[in-house]
């Protein structure tokens, strides 16, 4: 179950953290541009008409479509990839929760009468 720690193996690990979270900069700073395209696209008359005469049907994603679905992908891509880890986690959290606790006993009535007679 242990694993060899080695400072080739922790460096690979720091560098995979960090360009994991360079990543998601990069992410969000180009979902930041995409809806500030599209805010100029729905206030500025002639980007439109600019769009509409040169990009065709791709103006159609200009209109926040496309920073809406670059948002959702990005919404997916962080769901999937945290919550199976977190799932994980608490499942382990519970199975030593429940290793260190003692079965409880509970007192046993032999019937139901016997409990009403004894009052």
């Amino acid at each position: 179950m242990a694993r060899e720690v080695s400072m080739a193996s922790l460096r690979e690990e720091q560098m995979a953290r960090r360009t994991a979270i360079l990543v998601w900069f990069q992410s969000l700073v180009i979902l930041a541009l995409l809806v500030w395209i599209s805010e100029d696209y729905n206030n500025n008359q002639y980007f439109q008409g600019w769009a509409a005469q040169n990009l065709g049907g791709l103006a159609s994603l200009l209109n926040g479509s496309g920073a809406a679905f670059f948002a959702g992908l990005l919404v997916a891509i962080f769901v999937f990839r945290t919550l199976p880890r977190v799932m994980a986690e608490r499942a382990r959290e519970k199975r030593q929760l429940a290793a260190r606790q003692k079965p409880r006993r509970e007192p046993m009535v032999a019937s139901p009468e016997a409990q009403y007679t004894a009052e």
